[in-house]
């Protein structure tokens, strides 16, 4: 299953190109820098953030990937995943001929919550998208903080960058209050880390922004003419 990853991208040696360039990088912003404890990878962590690099947890990522994490304030069960168009249509179609292959009659536990959401949540339509529509697909049971946040900066910058590299994965989730940008990145370079904190830092600000919209009061109806 999921053998997408294997059509689109030749494998490729993992392994971070210069630890200690990375190191210097991450201090210089006063980040912390360590290398992880028990496989090969490192961790970065700001006030605000942890980035994670080494063997992937996603088998459509490929063998290593990108992780970026922050807490959100938002009910633990509120779900969603943003991923390529194209992504999107490769996993639902791997997902459907594993079902059918195995005459299964529920989804598979083992899935990835992502996977299984975009087979049992809500999608934005083409509407609900607007012009994001032909490159990301969007899933979750928070339709209107999704419609929200994907107007902001975030889904412009959303999209950029999954048509500026479709052989690299993106995918943004929410889960247990915890919002994730995971990359499929063989190598880790500090100027490619770099765009994708960046595109991390303005998808938090944005989410936190279109949360607190939700918090406030409804705003009273017009006196009658």
């Amino acid at each position: 299953m999921f053998d997408w990853i294997k059509r689109r991208r030749p494998a490729a040696a993992g392994g971070p190109t210069d630890p200690a360039a990375l190191e210097a990088w991450a201090q210089l912003r006063g980040w912390q820098f360590k290398p992880a404890r028990t496989q090969d990878g490192f961790v970065i962590e700001s006030a605000d953030w942890r980035l994670e690099w080494g063997p992937s947890h996603r088998l459509y990522l490929g063998p290593q990937e990108m992780r970026l994490r922050a807490t959100l304030a938002v009910e633990p069960e509120a779900h969603a995943v943003v991923l390529p168009r194209a992504l999107q249509a490769a996993l639902e179609a791997e997902l459907y001929q594993s079902f059918t292959d195995s005459v299964r009659t529920h989804l598979d536990e083992a899935l990835p919550e992502e996977v299984r959401w975009l087979a049992v949540s809500t999608r934005l339509g083409s509407t609900e998208l607007g012009p994001l529509r032909d490159v990301l697909g969007a899933a979750g049971n928070v339709d209107a903080f999704l419609q929200a946040w994907l107007a902001s900066p975030t889904g412009e910058r959303l999209a950029q960058a999954m048509q500026r590299d479709p052989l690299t994965p993106l995918v943004m989730t929410l889960q247990q209050s915890v919002l994730t940008l995971r990359a499929g990145l063989a190598q880790a370079e500090p100027v490619v880390l770099a765009e994708l904190v960046a595109l991390f830092e303005q998808a938090l600000a944005d989410a936190r922004r279109s949360l607190a919209g939700f918090d406030e009061p409804p705003a009273p109806a017009d006196d009658p003419s």
